[in-house]
């Protein structure tokens, strides 16, 4: 019996998932290797795209075929299964073996006659033309999905899925990381974390978790470069970026280009010819105060004692004055903030009762007013989408024009992209309303022992959240609270505290 191999291919992925082809090239194959008294040494198959780079099956035929002479003869399906592009075919041809294209019926080895090489070798030109075609095609599909809003990729960001929403895969938000991106760029863009402490931040957050802790459904760890592709990614905003070309998107954004824009400005600090040492914030109260005396900035500094030891200290930059004011430890303002917070340790309970009830009744009007708008918007957002999917369909059973098709499509995306920003603003409000009214009934139950034991970047969050305008003099802080903490403040200097109502509680 003359040996053979049987080489097998799909031309797809999802042809190897449904289960036909391979099975029926092999059955085909194996009833003609037994019919016409063929030895099988050997099966070698290949399941990659027609385009994709390398076929380890061919290949690996290649090297056995070489390492093999006694094996002249391959089996294969037909032209298209065996070669890719002419370069397979010459391939093929230099070893002298005879290959049998059983469904085609015909045999190519030595003794081919020149017309059938040439007959063949159309063939195999026939084959990769189509293939050409192919990817052209599947290029302009792509194209063509960009151009509608739609993101052409299988492969999505952190913090999105791919779901089937009416017929089509689309992607949608992944409930599972979307609080974990949305707070990523919610800290980063106040400045006050480099990418390292970010993910420490998350992590304390619970919001990310160690590749050495029990599984849970929440990502396990994330890297600093991770982190910088995903601040740099518009596709969080609404846009997309496909073959160099910045696309505006359809799926929902879970930030809004404002937030986005000032974590560029973040990120992209580096830009300028500043050490890196320098740029990072790691000093609490950078940029918190100015010169009480002259009224130049407060700039910080990181020194090392004789020991070894390293420590923060504060002085002022002294630009074209004669400013007397002396360098301060870290530690010194340390201790003068946390004893000008403790004035609110006098806040009876009956006012934070007070407090409170403001709170709730400005909730209540809240939920009243523009909570009614937001809805209205979500509404008129979700008609819009019913709108372009209906439009989708019509352009691709050809019931309207192009023309038509892209006018509508910019007019309803222009417009759900506009809601998206307004829903996006208006939830950002929301959550500065509820972290204020928390802020607010914090600071005035227990400001001091929350900056006590608070982290450095914790605590230049809070003090950022709370001051404005503060002073350093003769070493000492001089705070001044932004509104509404100035009236909390105000009220905790005094003694005299009157529970009654006022007009505007």
């Amino acid at each position: 019996m003359n040996k053979a191999v049987v080489y097998l291919r799909v031309s797809s992925r999802e042809q190897k998932t449904e289960g036909y082809s391979i099975p029926a090239q092999r059955k085909l194959l194996l009833d003609y290797a037994k019919k016409n008294r063929f030895e099988v040494v050997r099966e070698f198959e290949d399941d990659e795209t027609a385009k994709s780079a390398g076929r380890s099956g061919f290949g690996a035929m290649i090297d056995y075929l070489k390492a093999n002479k006694s094996v002249e003869n391959v089996l294969v399906e037909k032209t298209d299964r065996l070669y890719r592009n002419f370069k397979d075919y010459v391939t093929i041809d230099e070893l002298g073996i005879t290959v049998f294209l059983v469904k085609e019926n015909e045999i190519l080895g030595k003794n081919a006659s020149s017309h059938q090489k040439f007959i063949h070798g159309i063939k195999v030109l026939m084959a990769k033309n189509y293939v050409d075609n192919l990817s052209e095609e599947v290029k302009k599909g792509l194209k063509e999905k960009a151009d509608s809003g739609i993101y052409p990729s299988s492969s999505l960001p952190l913090g999105y899925k791919l779901e089937i929403v009416n017929g089509k895969s689309l992607p949608v938000v992944d409930e599972k990381n979307k609080d974990l991106i949305i707070k990523m760029f919610e800290y980063y863009a106040t400045g006050l974390y480099s990418l390292e402490g970010l993910i420490e931040k998350l992590r304390r957050e619970d919001l990310i978790i160690p590749a050495n802790f029990p599984k849970r459904p929440k990502i396990k760890d994330i890297s600093k470069s991770t982190i910088a592709r995903i601040i740099k990614n518009p596709f969080y905003y609404g846009d997309f970026i496909w073959k160099e070309n910045l696309y505006t998107g359809t799926h929902t954004p879970l930030i809004d280009r404002e937030l986005w824009d000032m974590a560029q400005k973040v990120i992209n600090r580096f830009d300028k010819n500043i050490p890196v040492k320098n740029n990072v914030i790691d000093f609490v109260y950078k940029g918190l105060f100015t010169c009480g005396e002259c009224g130049r900035s407060i700039t910080a500094e990181k020194k090392i004692k004789p020991s070894g030891k390293e420590y923060n200290y504060y002085r002022c930059t002294k630009f074209q004055t004669h400013c007397s004011q002396k360098p301060v430890s870290e530690g010194e303002v340390d201790k003068e903030v946390a004893k000008s917070l403790e004035v609110f340790n006098n806040i009876p309970l009956e006012t934070i009762d007070y407090i409170t009830a403001g709170l709730k009744q400005s909730l209540e009007l809240k939920r009243s007013t523009v909570d009614k708008t937001k809805l209205i918007w979500e509404e008129e957002k979700q008609k819009l989408e019913e709108r372009l999917d209906n439009l989708y369909e019509d352009k691709l059973d050809g019931e309207i024009t192009k023309e038509f098709y892209q006018a509508k499509f910019k007019e309803y995306s222009d417009r759900i992209k506009d809601l998206n920003e307004k829903i996006s603003k208006h939830t950002l409000a929301s959550i500065d309303y509820y972290k204020l009214g928390t802020s607010i009934l914090e600071l005035a139950q227990k400001a001091c022992f929350l900056y006590e034991n608070a982290l450095p970047e914790e605590r230049k969050e809070f003090l950022n959240f709370v001051l404005s305008n503060s002073t350093l003099q003769d070493k000492k802080p001089l705070p001044n609270y932004k509104k509404p903490f100035d009236r909390v403040h105000s009220r905790a200097m005094c003694c005299d505290w009157r529970g009654r109502w006022d007009l505007n509680p």
